[in-house]
């Protein structure tokens, strides 16, 4: 009788030694399979542990010197802001030297003005609002000749139509900060010359030549609008 116990004792321990077993054998199975799905779905699709970069704008070289002089003015270095906004003029005379047009004595002026907030600067009586309010005619100034200059090129394809994307993109930045009714306006503006650029480059035939005709016209809006807010 003892040993008929004993036996059932060792069958039924056995027998959960098994189950148990088969349970963890089960669960492994379904963790390595939910891995597995995982994997493919990351090969598959290629989202998870993946960020998006967000490319740099493109600054032109005085844009970058008065934001920096900016950052200086807001720290009260104003001996750094006063060399970065040096840079910045020497820098926006380059950019706007061969506009030859009728903003030609009003870029002029402009410049005059950023070396008198230069001197300014240096005499530690400078803001940074003052500095922003100073070099953005002249900035609009360069745009205006950035668009003239697209205008004026042979071809209409895409990596000439990189002049124009600058212009537009710079354009945003420079009016981002202005009153409500100019900073509408020009985004209006803008967003109606990206989407003329894309159907032209992108469109059926008779789409893209229609948006290539409406381009000249929309870059003629463009111009009248950075004329009036300068």
């Amino acid at each position: 009788m003892k040993t008929r116990t004993i036996f059932s004792t060792t069958i039924a321990a056995l027998s959960i030694g098994i189950l148990q077993t088969g349970c963890e054998s089960k669960k492994k199975a379904e963790v390595q399979y939910q891995a597995d799905s995982l994997k493919d779905d990351k090969v598959a699709y290629d989202t998870t542990y993946k960020t998006e970069e967000i490319p740099e704008p493109v600054l032109a070289p005085s844009e970058r010197h008065f934001d920096t002089a900016v950052k200086y003015l807001d720290g009260k270095d104003y001996k750094k802001a006063t060399r970065e906004i040096g840079e910045g003029i020497s820098a926006i005379q380059k950019e706007g030297v061969q506009d030859k047009g009728e903003l030609r004595v009003e870029f002029a002026k402009s410049v005059g003005h950023l070396k008198l907030l230069q001197k300014l600067a240096g005499e530690g009586k400078l803001t940074s609002a003052e500095l922003k309010k100073g070099f953005w005619p002249a900035e609009l100034m360069v745009t205006h000749y950035t668009i003239e200059k697209w205008e004026n090129l042979p071809e209409f394809d895409v990596k000439s139509n990189d002049h124009l994307r600058t212009a537009l993109d710079g354009l945003e930045r420079k009016t981002a900060d202005t009153e409500a009714s100019v900073k509408q306006e020009g985004k209006q503006l803008i967003a109606e010359t990206r989407a003329l650029l894309k159907t032209a480059e992108h469109g059926a035939d008779a789409d893209a030549q229609k948006a290539r005709a409406d381009l000249k016209q929309q870059t003629a809006k463009l111009k009248a609008y950075i004329k009036k807010n300068i």
